[in-house]
């Protein structure tokens, strides 16, 4: 949901407050649930990316070894 659309949708919550519409209020609180339940959704996914990312990147680096050690350190 774009920043212009929550603005619209908060607009709508208003107006439907100052009219005392119950089922508007009801229909439009349900649709801010939804929005909320994909955005979620969305988040866990890129959570499940990096995850997959991270268990390919660290053991490839477990393997490796630490870096040698730079020459000219005294």
């Amino acid at each position: 949901m774009t920043r212009d659309e929550l603005d619209a949708l908060g607009a709508e919550l208003l107006a439907a407050d100052e009219d005392g519409n119950a089922a508007r209020l009801a229909a439009l609180a349900w649709r801010l649930y939804g929005e909320a339940g994909t955005a979620q959704a969305e988040i866990d996914r890129l959570h499940g990316m990096l995850r997959s990312v991270r268990a390919m990147v660290v053991p490839a680096t477990m393997i490796s070894g630490p870096a040698a050690p730079r020459s000219g350190r005294g």
